[in-house]
């Protein structure tokens, strides 16, 4: 093997960017509450979403933050979720915690959750 030429090789230091961007990702819902609070667990969807017979079609493409946790989005009309035994309710909205695993966990709310989970937050941007 021959030694290394002065100046090194011109090879670039990172692999060159991927051609094709990921796609867009929205955060639909904002919380500084925890999560375990923000509706009702749902044990028989959690099992369901363990054997991936109810789950989202892409993961994370809608997100809800929570103190600092983000969660994967699915709506019970149909919107992100994939649900072939249609376990879903059409009014709910669903959180998915390691949505991708065994050990998911799902917790359902509604709209009205979301206005009960923001009306504790102080209005406007934080003062510094």
């Amino acid at each position: 093997m021959s030694p290394v030429p002065p100046g090194g090789y011109d090879l670039p230091l990172a692999p060159p960017v991927v051609q094709y961007p990921l796609p867009p990702q929205w955060v639909t819902i904002r919380s500084t509450q925890d999560w375990r609070h923000a509706g009702t667990f749902e044990k028989e969807l959690s099992k369901a979403c363990a054997s991936r017979q109810f789950r989202e079609q892409m993961p994370m493409r809608y997100r809800a933050i929570f103190k600092g946790e983000v969660l994967g989005v699915a709506f019970g009309h149909g919107l992100n979720l994939h649900d072939p035994k249609k376990q879903a309710n059409r009014k709910l909205i669903y959180l998915f915690r390691n949505g991708d695993s065994t050990g998911c966990t799902i917790v359902s709310i509604t709209n009205e959750d979301l206005r009960v989970l923001n009306d504790a937050q102080p209005a406007g941007a934080p003062k510094r």
